[in-house]
């Protein structure tokens, strides 16, 4: 599969509220589109390895988050979910795009649930790979899950976002990025290591401010009740080693959906697409092939 890449001078699309985003629509392939609602913060870099490896190409689709990367900044004050839903369909709308398939990756799963659950009837299936739908004070309190507090601690970060945004800057152009990514042990060690670091790199060339409070907005936004609402078959996909969605938090997930699969990978952290991206596609491609077409 090609896979097409933000680029300047992408023709923009009109959301809601007047928000511009930008659009990636790439028409090469067959079937049912397969739309990538991403996570804050990062674009279709992640996927690369995974999209690259699957080896039956689909219409596919995605657009950058309001205020990230090529689209232009919230031209209200809506940063939560189901602007970021809505800003989805408007892009889809666009193409005329009705029926299709919906991946997701980390906080982009919160987006995606979003979708599933406003628009059942264009949702042919649904894969979340290390995502939830949102974090909040009462699960971390309930499951001692440190995590939880993470869009409360963004909440703070987000006043200092100058200060944070000038380390993060200074730490991405750093010659040893990757020798520290790879000690941090953030990640697996089948790592494509390349990836993490563009995808850093461009996380940090961003307003530090908007991508801190588009974060707090969506991860901050907990709707466990969207998973009973989800009509579309949904597989999920978990890492073992996931610190910042751990495998309970997907388990319960599976419980919540009606006729969810759940795919746990030994050994995954939460970059498994970019540390088990063969496998990944495999997934991906029979679950697609068998639920949208």
């Amino acid at each position: 599969m090609s896979l097409p890449l933000p680029k300047d001078g992408r023709d923009l699309v009109t959301s809601f509220d007047g928000t511009a985003i930008a659009p990636v629509y790439e028409k090469d392939g067959s079937g049912t589109p397969l739309v990538v609602a991403n996570a804050v913060g990062t674009n279709l870099t992640v996927w690369r390895p995974t999209l690259s490896a699957m080896r039956v190409a689909r219409p596919l689709v995605s657009w950058d988050l309001r205020g990230q990367h090529g689209s232009g900044p919230p031209a209200s004050d809506r940063r939560d979910a189901s602007a970021h839903a809505q800003d989805g369909i408007a892009v889809l709308d666009h193409y005329g795009i009705e029926p299709f398939a919906l991946v997701a990756w980390s906080s982009g799963a919160r987006i995606a649930a979003q979708i599933a659950h406003e628009h059942p009837d264009r949702v042919r299936s649904l894969v979340l790979v290390c995502g939830g739908t949102g974090r909040g004070v009462t699960r971390a309190l309930r499951h001692l899950e440190v995590m939880s507090l993470l869009p409360s601690v963004v909440g703070v970060a987000k006043h200092f976002s100058a200060y944070l945004g000038g380390a993060f800057r200074t730490v991405t152009r750093r010659p040893e990025l990757a020798g520290l990514v790879r000690q941090s042990g953030m990640i697996g060690p089948t790592a494509d290591i390349p990836v993490l670091v563009e995808m850093l790199k461009d996380m940090a060339s961003m307003d530090m401010r908007e991508l801190l409070a588009s974060y707090e907005a969506v991860a901050g936004d907990a709707a466990p009740e969207l998973l009973g609402t989800i009509q579309a078959p949904t597989l999920l996909v978990a890492g073992e080693r996931d610190q910042f969605t751990p495998l309970r938090v997907m388990q319960d997930m599976a419980r919540a959906i009606p006729g969810a699969e759940l795919e746990v990978y030994d050994e995954a952290t939460h970059y498994l697409p970019i540390e088990f991206p063969d496998r990944l596609a495999h997934d991906l491609q029979r679950w697609l092939g068998n639920t949208s077409g």
